[in-house]
This record gives structure tokens, C-alpha cells and sequence, in this order.
């Protein structure tokens, strides 16, 4: 019942946020560069919620949010439950959560919180996050990259560097964070005793687990059952 009711709580949010946002972008606009600031909503760990202009830091977990009066509160994942970001994929928001992840360390029990792109809802959820090139490259041992983005293509992500890179990972009901290091292996391995359902469905729609969207697809498919 936990799960459920939880689902429909966050449901309910994003119905309300769509209808926030058309009134408070038209407010907000006027002053700002809209191909980089858009319409967002920061729930903070208090309850509080803020409204207007946002535009995220990937590389440093914050999230900087313009209120009507012009003033910017400038937030790190540790302040913040969740952001949501208006209209980015076909008119649908884009969902950043914040969870204590121990930053894919197998050796370390020690989380701290980060931003993570929640993409599905379901008992699997599909999640992403971004890191610069320089970032990822660093951290190879850990993060392994999946695509390449132009800054372009999300242009409310401030980075300093022109690309940034995709790392897919998925939430199991109890909270943890595994990274899809391997899409095929890994995923059908978290599948358990449906895994060949997943398999069948994937022949059967022609699907690339190495395709954000197809493995977005495959993991629907999974909850489904």
C-alpha cells in the first residue's frame, strides 16, 4: 500500500505542476533568457515549495531558482525533495529526486544526497544522471557513459564544458541505486524469474537494451507484469 499510495502522490503532483505552470511562466518570462531559465517548481526537504525561473547544475547537484522579485536562491541536492522542470519532453516535466547514494562505490556504506532524473514510475524506475565529459571521463572506474548530449539538447543544464553524458541507473523498491553498467546483463538480472518474458518481448519488438528509449520500453514492460 506504501508503494502505491506513493505513486499517486507523486501522480498528483506532476497534474498539479502542469497547471501551475502555464500561469507562472507567463509571470515569470519577461526578464529572463527562456533558452536557458524555464518554468520549474523546487519542493525543499521543509515541505516548502518555490516557483519560477530554473536552471540546473548537473556537475554540482544544485539547482537555481528565480523568484518574481528577481531574487535567485541558489540550492543543493542536501535542501531539496524534489524539482520538476516544465514542458521538456513534449510538453511533459522534466522529475529530478534527491537520494543518498553512495556515488556507485561498492567499498563505502556512506551516502550523501544527489539529483537523479526519475523517467518512469513503476517497481523498476528507470533513472539518469549527467556528468560533464571531463567528469565522466575521471570517473571511469565507477561510471561507465551511455550518450553523449549536446548542451543544446537540454539547454537549462549550466555546465561548463559543451557535452554532457547520460549514465542510466534503476531504483529498486527498497531504495537502492543500481547502475546499469552492462544494459542487457544488468537489467535482465534484476528482472529475476521474468526475465525470459523480458527477453520474448524484446525479439518480439526489436528492441536495443543500449537504447535509452527502448530500455525505457523494456523496463514499462517488466513493471506491467
Amino acid at each position: 500500500m506504501k508503494r502505491l499510495s506513493t505513486k499517486y502522490l507523486f501522480f498528483a503532483l506532476l497534474v498539479a505542476f502542469a497547471c501551475e505552470s502555464r500561469w507562472g511562466w507567463a509571470q515569470m518570462r519577461e526578464g529572463f533568457d527562456t533558452e536557458r531559465w524555464l518554468y520549474g517548481k523546487v519542493v525543499l526537504t521543509s515541505g516548502d515549495s518555490l516557483q519560477g525561473a530554473v536552471i540546473y547544475h548537473p556537475a554540482k547537484d544544485v539547482v537555481q531558482i528565480a523568484s518574481e522579485d528577481g531574487t535567485i536562491n541558489s540550492l543543493s541536492a542536501v535542501n531539496v525533495s524534489h524539482f520538476m522542470i516544465s514542458g521538456v519532453y513534449d510538453g511533459k516535466p522534466q522529475i529530478f529526486r534527491s537520494l543518498p547514494w553512495n556515488r556507485g562505490s561498492f567499498q563505502s556504506d556512506f551516502r550523501v544526497p544527489v539529483f537523479f532524473e526519475q523517467i518512469n514510475q513503476g517497481e523498476l524506475m528507470l533513472m539518469k544522471r549527467y556528468v560533464g565529459v571531463t567528469a565522466a571521463k575521471g570517473e571511469q572506474h565507477q561510471q561507465q557513459a551511455t550518450a553523449s548530449l549536446q548542451t543544446h539538447y537540454f539547454p537549462h543544464f549550466a555546465t561548463a564544458g559543451d557535452e554532457l553524458q547520460e549514465i542510466l541507473y534503476v531504483m529498486l523498491p527498497d531504495g537502492e541505486i543500481v547502475q546499469l553498467r552492462k544494459h542487457k546483463k544488468d537489467l535482465l538480472k534484476l528482472c529475476g524469474t521474468q526475465a525470459g518474458k523480458v527477453k520474448q518481448y524484446v525479439k518480439a519488438n526489436k528492441l536495443d537494451y543500449n537504447n535509452s528509449k527502448d530500455l525505457l520500453s523494456i523496463v514499462d514492460y517488466y513493471n506491467s507484469l
